[in-house]
């Protein structure tokens, strides 16, 4: 394998494939420069979790220039209904007891429905993700991340506010 002096991009997005064609066009990145990490809703919940550690581990390891949080509009995965997920939990046999544990020992914050629904609004839900990815004191300064709302359907895309120099 050759190697080449590219500088790759990160991008984290949802589970959902169909906005993978939009990649490119988005980051102005040729395919194989982009290393593409998931999260359902394109969430990181917690700022020293497994979806932080992959981007920190990206970033160092992949000679990583930029960072794309790339949500989907109207993805299914941001209309979770935490009580409803709550209740499947119930019927799959996980005693009332553990989830007030997970409530009470603040695991997952005060309220276990609220964190599993996460953000609902894909433009702030990109724009706090910046914000952590920004301020984590583990990512480098001179990192550019840059927020994006896809529309797989349409191929259109739009910047989320507070992205620099990007344009569409």
């Amino acid at each position: 394998m050759q190697k080449t002096n590219e500088k790759k991009a990160l991008v984290l997005t949802g589970l959902s494939v169909k906005s993978h064609p939009l990649l490119p066009v988005i980051t102005n990145k040729k395919a194989e420069q982009l290393i593409i990490t998931t999260s359902f809703g394109t969430i990181i919940s917690q700022p020293y979790g497994c979806t932080i550690r992959n981007i920190i581990l990206a970033v160092y390891s992949e000679d990583i220039e930029e960072i794309y949080i790339i949500g989907e509009k109207d993805s299914k995965e941001h209309a979770i209904n935490g009580e409803e997920i709550l209740s499947k939990i119930r019927k799959a046999g996980i005693a009332k007891e553990t989830i007030e544990t997970i409530e009470y020992i603040d695991a997952a914050g005060s309220n276990l429905s609220s964190w599993l629904s996460g953000k609902q609004d894909v433009n702030k839900m990109i724009t706090e993700n910046i914000d952590l990815i920004k301020s984590h004191p583990l990512i480098p300064k001179t990192l550019s991340i840059y927020g994006f709302i896809a529309n797989a359907e349409t191929g259109e895309f739009e910047a989320v506010a507070g992205n620099k120099g990007k344009k569409k």
